[in-house]
């Protein structure tokens, strides 16, 4: 898997903006219409406190209202207790369906880090 001519055909999607995450958070869906190839998405979670955890995985729909489903391959690894956490996963969006969410689901008592998940497209059309 090759993400080729990052600088000019590169598009940075914002699944979870860097938000402070205390339960389950489901991210705006991002319509992958105009990629093509290989997705780089990156995970980059703070340490939550004493047994707190993050998982963090794709889904995607046909359509933006529809009924998400987990992406083969989107799961991130799970987060563990009090350490942070800095990752990189691929897919191809030739190989998901349209529309992509991102849900991280914090466990444990008091979750309080800060999350974000950031993807590295290129555009179909440059």
């Amino acid at each position: 898997m090759t993400i080729h001519n990052l600088g000019s055909k590169t598009t940075i999607l914002g699944f979870i903006p860097n938000d402070v995450v205390t339960a389950t958070k489901t991210g705006s869906a991002i319509d992958l219409t105009n990629y093509e190839g290989d997705m780089v998405v990156l995970l980059d979670a703070e340490a939550g406190g004493a047994g707190v955890t993050y998982a963090v995985k794709l889904t995607a729909s046909d359509t933006s209202g529809g009924t998400y489903t987990d992406v083969t391959g989107g799961a991130f690894t799970t987060t563990t207790a009090n350490t942070l956490l800095l990752e990189k996963i691929f897919v191809n969006v030739t190989d998901i369906k349209r529309f992509v969410k991102v849900v991280v689901t914090a466990a444990g008592t008091s979750p309080l880090g800060a999350v974000s998940v950031i993807g590295l497209a290129s555009n179909k059309y440059s």
